[in-house]
């Protein structure tokens, strides 16, 4: 009975020793998650400061952007352009052309 006992505990302490790794993986784990949400915490609170308070215009070229409104002067308001892609590498046609020439071929 007494080296039954002795395996069993001697089982225990291996276990304990195997999962320590673990926990210790599961500890780092936890500490990189606990920062991220942090970060991203900081992220929507900076985020919604500056919907509630907007920066004034960061360029020139924001500044001399007309300011009416379309019911002032009768004009609609200038639209916000979108941002564009760069043009494809000489030679090479732009991915959504090349896809769908290749759907035709098929």
């Amino acid at each position: 009975m007494a080296t039954v006992l002795a395996r069993f505990q001697e089982i225990q302490v291996l276990q304990e020793e195997h999962y320590r790794g673990y926990r210790e993986d599961i500890r780092a784990i936890n500490t990189t998650l606990v920062t991220m949400v942090g970060l991203l915490q900081d992220l929507v609170n900076s985020r919604a400061d500056t919907e509630q308070h907007p920066r004034a215009p960061a360029t020139s070229r924001d500044q001399e952007q007309p300011s009416t409104s379309a019911g002032a002067s009768g004009q609609e308001a200038p639209a916000q352009q979108q941002p564009t892609r760069p043009p494809p590498p000489a030679g090479e046609e732009p991915p959504r052309k090349r896809a769908l020439r290749s759907r035709k071929t098929e």
